[in-house]
């Protein structure tokens, strides 16, 4: 297999600056709709600790499991960041990337970016409703988290069922983690530009739609959902990306 073209960092593309929440407005909640998806890059990388290593690596844990023409889901993929990251990983090597996501939006946005290639499938569903076969890898980055707590250990079995022995799932997620990083990751967001008054409102617009968990809650429900081991391979701040195996530990 050749060697990725960029190994470090991926980005889709870029993006106009995130500016949703910077003057006062009325409470709604959170939903990834046309104005977020133009400032979804620049959002997450402004938000969410180490996302761009998270993606780069994605990219190199799935071409890992990947063998020529293996199927890879990308569920919840937004922009195809994560996609892209699998295409480029995988150099000229055959490859099929399902890549999903219930954002009309997102999805009409991803398909202009450019990078994106014939082995990507663009699909806009529930990742709840798709159908799991004969996957060597599914990506998971950054969505359980906006489920219903009653829906995500259904869907992780359903894609343990559907994953070919050998197979990987990559999971991101925003961790439970207690105050003294929640502190941190305010600290981490002023920093990157975020003034008082959007960072609160976006938290209030987030507050009905996004329900964490602990670290132990995510790991007790990989092996209820019958994973055979899993591994945290990314930490920062109260963000953690998982590794879960059907069959346990390939060690």
């Amino acid at each position: 297999m050749p060697p990725p073209e960029k190994p470090t960092t991926v980005s889709a593309s870029p993006s106009p600056r995130d500016r949703l929440f910077d003057e006062p407005r009325q409470l709604v909640d959170f939903a990834f709709d046309e104005t977020v998806a133009a400032v979804f890059p620049d959002m997450i990388r402004r938000s969410v600790p180490g996302y761009e290593t998270v993606v780069a690596l994605t990219g190199l844990l799935a071409a890992r499991h990947l063998d020529n023409a293996g199927r890879c889901y990308d569920l919840g993929c937004s922009l195809g960041a994560s996609t892209l990251a699998v295409l480029r990983a995988m150099g000229t090597n055959p490859c099929e990337v399902i890549a999903v996501d219930s954002s009309a939006a997102m999805l009409d946005d991803a398909r202009r970016l450019p990078g994106f290639d014939d082995r990507v499938d663009w699909v806009e569903a529930d990742v709840r409703e798709v159908e799991i076969d004969d996957a060597q890898v599914v990506v998971l980055n950054y969505v359980l988290q906006f489920l219903p707590v009653k829906d995500r250990l259904p869907l992780l079995a359903r894609i343990r069922a559907g994953l070919r022995p050998g197979g990987v799932l990559i999971v991101s997620e925003k961790l439970a983690a207690g105050g003294y990083f929640d502190g941190l990751h305010r600290e981490f967001k002023r920093a990157n530009g975020y003034s008082e008054l959007e960072i609160s409102q976006k938290r209030a617009a987030l507050e009905n739609v996004m329900r964490i968990d602990t670290e132990e809650v995510h790991l007790a429900r990989f092996r209820d959902a019958g994973f055979g081991a899993t591994r945290v391979w990314f930490r920062c701040l109260n963000w953690a990306s998982f590794v879960a195996w059907p069959n346990g530990d390939p060690r």
